[in-house]
């Protein structure tokens, strides 16, 4: 009996075990390592002082038996920029930390760059440390660091942003009426959520073809490249005049460019990319607009819109919505003598539109161009020559002046978002010539007498 009592522990011990699902049953076999969704936590460009995105690391035990992860820890501990959330608590060590067979768990990291006197990226590299069953192993944290000019909520006058570094738009900021706002060739603006910039002085983008100034969102993963709706975008207000948009890449805004200063001084956008608006890409309210060799692409709404009247010339341009995720309903060439919702209507209104491309891929947007003036007051004045278009609206209408309607643009990549001309398209050579402009979007010359319709000039390779 005295037997059977000491050897008592030891079967409820047994028999504990024999109830314990295997996968809650920790092995300290050596074997037994954990398994990384990625062997690099990669984290692309961050702005120092501002810290970044959140990014999580899975880590999985691919065992059947339970492990206990001894340690998880940062190799810079708490010297290191990044920091570790585990299990809710952002702490550079955790320890004893069990996982169950072939379950995981999921470690959250994000990084703080401290400001240097370094213009260029610079790499900020650590390591996740972890030691299971005397095993080491390693995940490896990788950032690069950026200087950056911060702008924050507020209302400047005359400056100019240089392109030495980039500038990041933390919030609204405002250009006074009277001062002039000038950006660099080759500058880089990076814009937080909601942000706008608003001008109501004088915008000068002098970008270049060769270096081109860049608008985009403030996210630099390749998931958020063509994302819309990331910043406001740019806003001409009622005292601005005499705006200068030049070789500018605006991309991830709410609208491009919104532009409202009735009776002021026009704008000029020139060799523009203006993409992936949630809206519209650039749209304007009785105002006086020139646009050049631009290329406007995949918007929500409209790509161009002259709304209330007003004076428009759009010429060697190309308008495009080519596999739009956004389930766009409206045209993409807008020009009406009234404002919807409002009651500005009648208002004189004058478009020349001059070797453009306005098309489209989608099955169910079959008219991209729509132009609405009061038919009994003479409030429109249009010059519609040589143009690529698609539309059945207008087949009758349009159907002269060298303009092609409804044929296939024959764009060399327009479903890969890249609208240069295959040799054999309709709108190659189909152009006239026209006074001061003889270059493209690309600063590639125009032919002389035929050049090519829309934003680029086929260029022999």
């Amino acid at each position: 009996m005295k037997y059977l009592i000491s050897l008592l522990p030891l079967l409820l011990l047994l028999a504990a075990v024999s109830c314990t699902p295997r996968d809650e049953v920790i092995t300290t076999d050596p074997t037994a390592t954990l398994a990384f969704s990625a062997d690099t936590v990669l984290f692309d460009t961050v702005f120092v002082e501002q810290g970044s995105i959140t990014k999580r690391l899975k880590i999985y035990n691919p065992n059947a038996r339970a492990v206990r992860i001894n340690e998880i820890t940062l190799a810079g501990a708490g010297a290191s920029p990044y920091k570790l959330i585990i299990n809710g608590v952002e702490s550079p060590i955790a320890n004893n930390i069990e996982l169950r067979g072939k379950d995981s768990l999921y470690v959250l990291v994000k990084v703080n760059i401290n400001p240097t006197d370094e213009n260029l990226p610079f790499l900020v590299a650590d390591s996740i440390l972890f030691r299971t069953n005397g095993n080491r192993q390693q995940v490896k944290l990788v950032a690069y660091g950026q200087n950056a000019y911060f702008h924050r909520k507020g209302v400047i006058g005359t400056t100019e942003w240089p392109n030495d570094k980039p500038h990041v738009l933390l919030d609204s900021v405002l250009v006074r009426e009277g001062a002039t706002l000038t950006i660099q060739k080759g500058t880089r603006i990076f814009a937080v959520n909601r942000s706008v910039l608003l001008v109501n002085g004088k915008l000068q983008v002098e970008g270049t073809p060769e270096e081109r100034v860049v608008f985009s969102g403030y996210r630099r993963e390749q998931a958020y490249a063509q994302a819309p709706g990331q910043w406001g975008g740019i806003q001409i207000l009622t005292r601005s005049e005499n705006n200068s948009i030049r070789y500018a890449d605006i991309k991830n805004t709410v609208w491009g460019i919104r532009i409202g200063n009735p009776g002021k001084g026009g704008t000029l956008v020139e060799g523009c990319k203006i993409q992936y608006a949630f809206q519209d890409g650039i749209i304007a309210f009785t105002s006086d607009v020139r646009v050049v060799n631009t290329l406007i692409e995949n918007c929500g709404q409209y790509c161009f819109a002259g709304l209330g009247g007003g004076n428009y010339e759009v010429l060697y341009s190309t308008i495009a919505n080519y596999n739009n995720p956004q389930l766009r309903k409206t045209p993409s060439f807008v020009i009406a003598d009234y404002i919807p919702g409002t009651e500005i209507k009648d208002k004189p209104t004058s478009l020349n539109l001059i070797n453009t491309i306005i098309y489209s891929n989608g099955a169910s947007n079959k008219d991209e161009l729509l132009i609405v003036a009061n038919q009994e007051l003479p409030t429109l004045s249009l010059l519609i020559l040589n143009n690529l278009i698609r539309t059945e609206l207008y087949q009758e209408d349009l159907n002269e002046n060298g303009n092609i309607l409804n044929q296939d643009p024959k764009f060399k990549r327009g479903e890969e978002q890249s609208y240069s001309l295959e040799e054999q398209s309709p709108a190659n050579g189909a152009g006239i010539p026209i006074e001061g402009i003889e270059t493209d979007i690309t600063g590639a010359m125009r032919h002389e007498s035929t050049p090519d319709m829309g934003a680029y000039e086929l260029v022999e390779e």
